[in-house]
């Protein structure tokens, strides 16, 4: 489990306690501000718990819904417009408009910690709209994991959502790739 620094002074931690509590191998430091409880730890935790706005999508958000084999690196998260750039190497961050950042946005636990995340019907959305940024295996992956997931799908939700993205183009992929085999 990861704690930011701020919560562990919340829980009545002192600057000093928290240092023996490093030095004592109770807590580690995974970098300023960000302690573990255990050696190892998950970047992607790491990650949501430093920065609370942001949404897994993409390449990550299917990996962690499996529909893709193998994690593709930097992590792949979305933030509203005029947030804070993320300095992070680790991190590739997309900048959506504010009225398309909210839209299926849910929270799931990953690995026994909470995580913001698009739901399946937003991802397939956000998917079908970076199609030209994906690797194409990558893509196909996904495509035919979506297609044995085709009865898992909220087709009203999905239809609602895609009423946010005036693009038709979004609409026929779908279609034509995930519901026509």
């Amino acid at each position: 489990m990861i704690y930011l620094y701020r919560d562990l002074t919340k829980k009545g931690f002192s600057d000093y306690q928290i240092k023996k509590m490093v030095q004592n191998c109770q807590l580690y430091m995974v970098e300023k501000g960000v302690y573990s409880v255990t050696e190892t730890y998950d970047a992607l935790e790491v990650i949501v718990k430093k920065h609370p706005n942001v949404v897994v999508t993409l390449e990550t958000a299917c990996y962690c819904y499996k529909l893709l084999s193998e994690l593709k690196l930097p992590y792949t998260v979305a933030t509203k417009q005029k947030d804070r750039k993320i300095l992070d190497r680790r991190v590739k961050q997309i900048f959506m408009t504010d009225t398309l950042y909210p839209i299926g946005k849910s929270t799931i636990t990953y690995q026994s910690y909470p995580m913001h995340i698009y739901d399946l019907e937003r991802l397939l959305i956000e998917v079908v709209r970076n199609k030209t940024n994906l690797n194409y295996d990558m893509y196909q992956e996904i495509i035919k994991s979506y297609q044995r997931l085709t009865r898992l799908l909220n087709l009203e939700k999905l239809k609602g959502y895609l009423k946010f993205f005036k693009n038709e183009k979004i609409t026929e992929r779908i279609e034509k790739e995930v519901f026509q085999k």
